[in-house]
């Protein structure tokens, strides 16, 4: 899954322009999230701080997101 910096400085999901970072797909995916903010993974990646509340909306997303069947 892939997270960038949108145009506004936000955090997206999903492909598109700019820096971006890369997380494992669901469903290890929130744990890969606590993993790269723990070693920060992702303000490296992305060159910039990534503020915690934004951390905690993208972690909901992120819990919300359902598991493909395989």
């Amino acid at each position: 899954m892939r997270l960038g910096r949108g145009a506004d400085g936000r955090l997206t999901v999903g492909p598109g322009p700019g820096r971006g970072a890369w997380l494992c797909g669901p469903p290890a995916t929130v744990a890969c999230l606590d993993e790269a903010v723990r070693r920060r993974a992702l303000d490296r990646a992305l060159r910039a701080t990534v503020p915690k509340d934004e951390i905690d909306t993208l972690r909901a997303r992120l819990g919300e997101t359902p598991v493909p069947e395989p």
